[in-house]
């Protein structure tokens, strides 16, 4: 596989598939232990132990979705710059949803979940390990829901693309085209084009320059985003003209 926005890429990506497996990351963790070069793909029918943020469960009906993980050693990148792997990721999921759903209706919702309009397509959990001041090893877990129509409770608003397009796709036949797209955006960093990550990804945000309800310490607020730190921070302007920084976990969005 070497295309993505019709550029050469440096990594050849490899795709293995399993019927079922206990977590597609922790497969590509032990692959990384292993000394395996960047660009394997490790996808799954079914994760017995599916993992998401915040030490959730990823829940998702077996061969209804797609759920992987991605290896990659970006050694070029400090530590102080990881948040560039979670930029890049929720971009090339973006990239690849704005061919079957409108532009505008797909969203990042700070850090590095996609929305299509309120409701949740995407969840992406990276891992990255480090040695000193730069990277060594990034895992990248990916699940997208494609195909499933009826999602448990405990899930406040999740969509899926079926949901929203009425269309069906085969898990393994796309997967290709997603992998394409976060190759491509990986090479934007490995060129050193940050500026056009960082560009993009923040004109992806959801809620972006809209006064809108959050809650942190306890207490509801309304705010507007104005901006990211490039270590991933989310800058906040409150209706009392309060600027407040929120690390990841320190504000919840309300919806």
């Amino acid at each position: 596989m070497k295309k993505g926005f019709n550029i050469e890429l440096t990594v050849d990506f490899t795709i293995e598939w399993f019927k079922k497996i206990t977590s597609t990351n922790d497969l590509c963790q032990r692959k990384v232990e292993q000394g395996v070069s960047e660009g394997l793909v490790i996808a799954a029918e079914y994760q017995e132990q599916g993992r998401g943020q915040r030490g959730n469960t990823w829940e998702s009906q077996e061969r209804q979705n797609l759920t992987f993980s991605v290896l990659l050693r970006p050694t070029f990148l400090a530590v102080t710059e990881q948040f560039y792997l979670s930029k890049l990721t929720a971009l090339a999921i973006t990239d690849w949803l704005n061919t079957f759903v409108i532009k505008e209706m797909v969203r990042i919702k700070w850090p590095n979940d996609i929305y299509v309009g309120d409701k949740k397509i995407c969840g992406i959990l990276i891992e990255n390990s480090s040695s000193k001041s730069n990277l060594e090893s990034s895992v990248i877990g990916i699940g997208i829901n494609l195909n499933q129509t009826v999602f448990t409770d405990e899930l406040p608003n999740p969509t899926s693309l079926l949901l929203e397009t009425g269309k069906r796709v085969d898990p393994e036949t796309i997967l290709p085209e997603v992998v394409s797209c976060i190759g491509g955006r990986y090479q934007q960093l490995v060129e050193g084009n940050k500026a056009a990550i960082d560009n993009d990804y923040f004109n992806a945000i959801y809620r972006k320059d809209l006064l809108s309800k959050y809650y942190s310490n306890g207490v509801e607020f309304e705010a507007t985003i104005i901006g990211i730190k490039p270590t991933g921070e989310l800058i906040l302007k409150t209706s009392k003209d309060e600027i407040k920084t929120f690390a990841f976990k320190e504000v919840t969005f309300i919806i």
